[in-house]
């Protein structure tokens, strides 16, 4: 009885090691997605009296947009809010200021639409 359970026991194992040949793993993340997701995390959101209050200098406006269609997901803020940032950080900001955003529904061919303008910010913290 003994030997059937070690047979019965190899024969799962190298089953269950063998399963897994040819398996292959996609996903979007990428050294450069890496980076980019890194270094938009550096990009700080102030509000408009707090970016006064240190040394900083305004470099230009971004904004963003979000249409939902039919079969895609809800705008999130959160999500607007990273593409401001990313874009931020492309002009060489460090520092955002969110201005407005705008839900308008529906719009256009959109179900919900979302916008958002913020102004870019190299913030000097030495």
């Amino acid at each position: 009885m003994d030997n059937q359970l070690k047979f019965i026991f190899l024969t799962l194992a190298l089953i269950g090691m063998t399963a897994c040949q040819g398996v292959r793993f996609n996903t979007n993340l990428t050294p450069e997605f890496a980076v980019d997701k890194y270094q938009t995390s550096q990009v700080v959101e102030y509000t408009a009296e707090e970016v006064y209050n240190h040394d900083s200098q305004m470099i230009g406006e971004v904004s963003a947009v979000y249409c939902q269609r039919i079969n895609t997901p809800a705008p999130i803020y959160s999500s607007i809010i990273e593409t401001l940032k990313y874009k931020v950080q492309k002009i060489g900001g460090n520092g955002i200021v969110v201005m407005e955003c705008s839900k308008d529904n529906p719009y256009a061919a959109c179900i919900a639409h979302l916008e958002c303008r913020a102004l870019a910010y190299e913030v000097n913290f030495s």
